[in-house]
């Protein structure tokens, strides 16, 4: 399935937007991530084709976040094998992501992507109020396994995994309601 994202002009020519949002892009393109250090992902690193992806919305100055990110490091170290965490910073400054993805083995969107993070999140239907915000992808199928991560996470530390690959199946992007307002 081909997944066409039009929510602009300017994001649809970025090829990290394309990378990350359209369909059979999203494993080609994987050199545009970076990883913790921020400098380019490796092909090598991950083969995100076999997992789960995690994208993570989160920013440095929301304590929730600074609660959660500790916990869902944990459930992605233990599960390294079956589930890649894309950070996606709602920071002001690139320190603050820095220090967020400090430490985590981690791959990020990167900072001067600015109008890609900003178009995740408005494209997902995620404000800087409901951060942070785990939204799992199938990264063979492309599907949307579960848009309730973080509570996955926070009920089922143990499962949410195994719970994650089981439903692969998941929901298409375009099949979500507010997709088609959206015109994807």
């Amino acid at each position: 399935m081909d997944l066409t994202i039009r929510l602009s002009v300017d994001a649809s020519r970025s090829r990290s937007y394309r990378m990350l949002l359209s369909g059979g892009a999203v494993m080609s393109a994987l050199h545009v991530l970076e990883d913790e250090h921020q400098r380019p992902a490796q092909a090598s690193q991950v083969a995100l084709e076999t997992k789960l992806i995690g994208l993570y919305f989160a920013a440095a100055w929301s304590a929730e976040c600074d609660e959660f990110g500790p916990l869902l490091l944990s459930v992605s170290s233990a599960h390294g094998d079956d589930l890649v965490v894309v950070h996606v910073s709602a920071d002001n400054h690139p320190a603050d992501m820095a220090r967020t993805m400090a430490g985590t083995g981690w791959l990020c969107v990167p900072w001067g992507e600015h109008r890609l993070r900003q178009d995740l999140m408005s494209g997902l239907g995620i404000s800087a109020m409901e951060l942070p915000r785990l939204v799992v992808v199938d990264g063979f199928t492309h599907q949307i396994v579960s848009a309730t991560g973080r509570a996955d996470v926070e009920r089922r530390p143990l499962t949410c995994v195994r719970e994650w690959k089981r439903s692969r199946a998941g929901v298409s992007w375009d099949r979500l309601s507010w997709a088609g307002e959206l015109g994807w």
